[in-house]
């Protein structure tokens, strides 16, 4: 480049700018010497106007760079009269634009604009407006005080690296099919959205958004926002919003919201991996109106409201993240919408687990959910289905299903809940597979609903393992249960049991009770109680079939108050007391079995108006005497 200095002797003759320019080549270096120059300038050559390193150089005016016109501004302090506007190249270099009788300082309409080391303030409306296809780079360039927003990006695009934005409404506004990307920014104290995507794409690295008095990102009408290694914290409002857009984040931090920390809202899409979401004043995710999420290796934790709200048929995934901490639900999914969580661990909530309710879907597979100071699931008219979990030390139940919800359970183990591990009510159906519920109350089934237990494991319980009321159903094949300091199995109130290929062993107290119910045992056993086997009272009906019987400390069949049991192929064998003893107008039939106690005087015993028929059934003690009848009582041994 050719080298033109005007130095004062220059100026002294010519003595404006402009003609300065007039009189150089193109190429040329004018050096301006400090002051303050008020008019306007329009570059119509190639040039470098510099100011004074040491001292402020001034210029107050209009400045204009046409197209095919390519202008580096140095050193200058720019106070415009009107707005810079920029249709060709300039590159500014320590330049300092101050405001307060423009709208805006510059606008690059169509052109390029490269600024480094400089600073925007005080412009009225904004600090830069980027239009039509243009492009922009700033490096280490401070922007604050500008009004309604430091950068305008329409049909443009942008390159921020090292800059710092602060006190105006907007930060940011990228729009109509711009393209953003900023490094290493520090964004603060806006009044609104401190950076809004419309229809454009903003691609974020290791900046600082925070404390701004609305949100952080506000992303919507088809924008897409791709973040990394980004701090959101402390912005008034909702730290990251995108409505009908898309979301990319990795590596962030996004912490000490004053509300929400992301919304994923009117159909818009998220991806969040490696993210830490914390400490927000409401929930710290909220997915609403027919969105999708995607989360993986996040850590969410100590919301003062729900960790993750799922809503309004979004659809969400939630993969190898731990969810903790949180004052309300750490996860609520309601609504029709959708949620699968695997590889999770949700833990140390102040209220539920995961509350799934109003038609909606969840899916839980290797999950941990575990010390919730109320229950670890749930549910409420919805769907869920639990793999290879872990449900452990909550307040609450395990699972707690409630009105014409379903529930399956396979390969869990349920343990050290204070409440029931699982308990349903109203009209729940619900599938065991596989599974191991311990130390504990095992199930409480409650109001018509319909259980179905296969190769599960019951046991440890300090209370009744398992209750089945009110109009419920039951079906345990293959299961065991046993070691209870209660009862086994009780089943009340007009409800029904099927138990196949099954053990109860080693209760405290009655292994079976069935109170105005009725029940089948099948191919199953029932041994070492400490009371009774079965306990049949209140017009229930039993039938029991290819059974084995055996040491119980109190008679092994108590038949009470008008039910009717019905003995087919069965041993009983080595009770302490009687082996059955019917009484108070109940029915016992026996056949195909065989009933040997060398324990007990008699086998057999009916009392107060109740009957026992007996046939092809071989009934031996040592003593001699099987049979005791009293007060119009009878046994008959139909085969005599």
């Amino acid at each position: 480049m050719s080298i033109y200095r005007f130095i004062s002797r220059v100026f002294k003759k010519v003595k404006t700018i402009q003609k300065s320019i007039q009189h150089s080549k193109t190429g040329n270096f004018i050096q301006l010497k400090p002051g303050q120059y008020r008019e306007s300038i329009h570059f119509n050559k190639n040039m470098v106007l510099a100011g004074d390193m040491h001292d402020e150089t001034i210029i107050e005016g209009l400045i204009i760079i046409p197209k095919n016109v390519s202008v580096t501004l140095q050193n200058l302090t720019i106070s415009p009269t009107a707005q810079m506007y920029i249709e060709g190249d300039v590159v500014l270099q320590n330049c300092h634009f101050k405001g307060g009788k423009s709208d805006t300082h510059a606008t690059v309409d169509g052109g390029k604009i490269n600024a480094y080391h400089c600073t925007f303030e005080y412009a009225k409306d904004m600090a830069i407006s980027i239009i039509n296809n243009s492009k922009a780079t700033f490096e280490n360039c401070a922007f604050h005080h500008n009004g309604k927003v430091q950068i305008l990006a329409e049909s443009s695009q942008v390159c921020i690296e090292k800059c710092e934005f602060s006190y105006a409404k907007h930060a940011l506004c990228i729009k109509n099919g711009s393209f953003l990307q900023s490094r290493n920014g520090h964004f603060h104290h806006h009044t609104s959205a401190q950076i809004v995507v419309e229809d454009s794409r903003f691609i974020d690295h290791e900046s600082v958004i925070e404390h701004g008095d609305g949100m952080g990102i506000h992303v919507y009408h088809e924008g897409d926002a791709s973040i990394q290694s980004t701090v959101l914290q402390y912005n008034t409002q909702t730290q990251i919003c995108v409505q009908r857009g898309v979301l990319t984040a990795r590596y962030c931090s996004i912490q000490q919201g004053k509300d929400a920390g992301i919304s994923i809202t009117q159909k818009a899409e998220a991806q969040i991996f490696y993210c830490e979401i914390a400490q927000s004043k409401k929930s710290n995710i909220v997915v609403t109106k027919d969105s999708k999420l995607n989360i993986e290796y996040c850590h969410i934790h100590n919301g003062e409201n729900i960790g993750v709200q799922i809503g309004d048929q979004s659809i969400v995934n939630i993969y190898e993240t731990t969810i903790k901490g949180h004052r309300s639900s750490q996860v609520s999914i309601a609504d029709k919408s959708i949620c699968s969580i695997k590889n999770c661990a949700v833990t140390g909530g102040y209220h539920v687990g995961i509350c799934v309710e109003d038609s909606a879907n969840c899916s839980i597979v290797d999950c941990e959910i575990t010390h919730n100071a109320n229950s670890a699931i749930t549910l409420f008219k919805s769907e869920l289905s639990v793999f290879k979990s872990i449900l452990s030390q909550n307040a609450g139940n395990g699972i707690l299903a409630m009105s014409h919800s379903k529930v399956e359970v396979d390969m869990c183990q349920i343990f050290d809940n204070e409440m029931p591990h699982i308990a349903c009510k109203s009209n729940v159906e619900i599938y065991i597979i596989q599974s191991e519920l311990y130390n504990g109350k095992s199930l409480f089934i409650v109001n018509e609903c319909e259980l179905t237990a296969i190769d599960c494991q019951f046991y440890d319980s300090q209370n009744v393992q398992i209750e089945i009321c009110d109009l419920s159903n039951a079906r345990f094949e293959n299961c065991q249960i046993y070691n209870g300091k209660s009862y086994g199995v009780k089943v009340l109130r007009n409800s029904s049991l099927y138990l196949f290929d099954s053990q109860i062993f080693n209760h405290e107290l009655s292994q079976m009770v069935i109170n105005d119910s009725s029940v089948i045992l099948k191919n199953s056993e029932l041994f070492d109680g400490n009371r009774n086997a079965l306990y049949i009272q209140n017009h229930s009906e039993v039938f029991v079939t290819d059974c084995f019987i055996s040491k119980h400390d109190q008679h092994q069949l108590w038949i009470d108050f008008e039910s009717t049991v019905e003995l087919k192929s069965v041993q009983i064998t080595d009770g302490s007391l009687s082996d059955i003893f019917a009484q108070n107008q109940s029915s016992v039939y026996v056949s195909d079995s065989v009933i040997r106690n060398n324990r007990s005087r008699f086998n057999v015993q009916a009392v107060n108006f109740s009957k026992i028929e007996i046939s092809k059934t071989v009934i031996e003690n040592i003593y001699g005497d099987v049979y005791y009848s009293e007060n119009h009582s009878f046994i008959k041994q139909l085969d005599a």
